[in-house]
């Protein structure tokens, strides 16, 4: 990921109080952490919840079984799949952020901090995700080398949330700039990485993989119409 990148979610801290309370709380607040509008008109939650549950049906994931989440940042996601008693381990770059999700997942297989491209993949998982996460790499080396540590990372599906579509990416800018008081100076230098399904495609004829495109509906969340998701399956 750039470096401006690095430092925006390295300056993002929770204190104790902040991730305690109601689980729905905590869950908001390790969502907002990770970069999520969940306030003053943000992404409701039982949208969250709904996403969460379709993703764990589309991991094939259950009570008893495992997941790795690439970019997890403050835990939110793994936070929901441990109170479903999966198992669950990540990375992310942000130690700030890794800090917050060692303090509500204790539990946890394994958290480490550091580049995605470089994650150990000595302890296997039955299915790994990445949540809003690929749009921040610098290239697409770089995505196919975190993809390929996927693979061997897991056992089973792999899930990729927000995947911003090349396509879109015209209109994703005017809608920035639309809604965004003075987007082009506040957004210098803090571009996002846009795919083409084909990347994905490809990459999973030359793994042995099945890729699929499920919809996944976020009401409440503005960027849905500039991103899809992709889900790979062992064939």
């Amino acid at each position: 990921m750039g470096n401006q990148w690095h430092d925006i979610w390295n300056r993002r801290t929770a204190s104790d109080e902040l991730l305690a309370g109601d689980w729905q709380d905590v869950f908001l607040r390790l969502k907002e952490l990770n970069g999520f509008d969940v306030v003053d008109g943000g992404i409701p939650l039982s949208s969250l919840l709904a996403q969460y549950e379709r993703t764990k049906e589309l991991l094939r994931l259950s009570a008893g079984q495992s997941v790795f989440e690439v970019g997890c940042g403050a835990g939110a996601n793994l936070y929901l799949f441990a109170r479903d008693g999966i198992a669950v381990g990540g990375t992310d770059y942000a130690a700030p952020l890794i800090d917050a999700a060692r303090r509500v997942l204790p539990g946890a297989r394994e958290l480490s901090c550091g580049e995605a491209d470089s994650l150990s993949t000595a302890q296997k998982y039955d299915a790994a995700l990445a949540n809003s996460v690929f749009s921040y790499f610098p290239d697409e080396d770089f995505a196919a080398r975190v993809l390929t540590r996927m693979c061997e990372k897991t056992r089973g599906a792999i899930g990729l949330i927000d995947l911003h579509d090349v396509e879109k990416k015209q209109a994703f800018h005017d809608y920035r700039v639309a809604t965004v008081p003075d987007y082009e100076k506040r957004y210098k230098g803090l571009d996002k990485l846009f795919y083409a399904h084909a990347f994905f495609e490809d990459f999973a004829q030359a793994h042995g993989l099945r890729a699929e495109f499920p919809a996944i509906e976020m009401d409440g969340y503005w960027n849905t119409p500039f991103v899809f998701h992709c889900f790979m399956y062992r064939k």
